[in-house]
């Protein structure tokens, strides 16, 4: 847009479709990770982005980039299959999570939890209380929620 090399203007002609697939890929991977982060699990989604970034794109952008011609478009479709890697791998795990279990877990470290939780009155001086609010752990149900992130969480 801002040169008159025609070289660069190719270039940059011929990977734009691939920069918008890239673009249709963000979305449902950003929405993913604010998902996940939404969830208290914002752990997954950085290993999910780690994982898919450096373990898919990289090594598809190298090879057709580098080694089987497609030049500078590789590159881009490094980064596509990176990002479509990354919206599925989302996917699997969003799909598969406990929402019910979510729920209430985000019921209880937003403290507004079960009538459980126990209240201690501590007296600091003349006519001085201060309540404070007791703490639970808590601990996923099921080996499926663990594996899913779901580890000990202090309230």
């Amino acid at each position: 847009m801002f040169t008159q090399d025609k070289e660069i203007i190719a270039l940059t002609s011929m990977v734009l479709p691939i920069i918008g697939l890239c673009e249709l890929g963000n979305c449902p991977q950003t929405t993913g990770c604010g998902v996940l982060r939404g969830t208290a699990r914002p752990k997954i989604g950085a290993n999910i982005n780690l994982g898919c970034f450096y373990l898919v794109g990289m090594p598809v952008a190298v090879a057709l980039g580098f080694f089987l011609g497609f030049d500078f478009e590789g590159l881009w479709l490094g980064m596509l299959a990176a990002q479509m890697s990354c919206v599925v791998t989302m996917l699997v795990v969003l799909g598969r999570t406990n929402w019910e279990f979510e729920a209430k877990r985000a019921k209880e470290l937003t403290l507004g939890g079960d009538d459980d939780d126990v209240v201690v009155t501590k007296h600091v001086g003349d006519n001085e209380e201060i309540k404070e609010q007791e703490h639970k752990l808590i601990k996923p149900e099921t080996k499926e929620e663990e594996s899913l992130g779901h580890g000990a969480d202090l309230v």
